[in-house]
């Protein structure tokens, strides 16, 4: 089965398990311009994200509407899975509920890329025990 790795801002780990079960798979982003507008995501943010996605072997940026877009590739590369991570971002679930129509969607555990317990701000470890409470709508 061809399979696309679609990575979301929710997950860039280029360590990722995914990476490693699909080494042979486009790895994927899409930067969603109208999304990226309706929320009012920062430049700064958009940076973090271009910044951090050079990390990712192999990486290849789109920028354009994720679910067709997303369409498009898999019928580029005429896949028939996806593979991405979950996330509790309401509108990248959406689209990963839109693209089971067109391809089978494997949705990986989120991975803390660092499980650092020895954290020295009172903040950082509130944070850590309650992230995904806060995170779930």
């Amino acid at each position: 089965m061809t399979a696309l790795i679609w990575f979301n801002e929710d997950g860039l780990n280029p360590a990722h398990p995914m990476v490693q079960d699909y080494p042979t798979a486009p790895r994927i982003y899409i930067f969603d311009r109208p999304y990226l507008q309706q929320w009012q995501i920062s430049k700064h943010r958009i940076q973090f994200i271009y910044e951090s996605l050079l990390e990712i072997a192999d990486i290849q940026i789109y920028q354009g509407n994720t679910v067709p877009l997303l369409r498009q590739l898999l019928e580029q590369h005429q896949a028939t899975e996806i593979v991405t991570t979950e996330t509790p971002n309401h509108i990248i679930k959406a689209w990963q509920h839109d693209l089971q129509s067109y391809a089978n969607l494997v949705a990986y555990p989120e991975v803390y890329p660092v499980n650092d317990h020895s954290s020295p701000r009172r903040f950082s470890r509130y944070w850590h025990q309650h992230d995904r409470a806060w995170l779930t709508p």
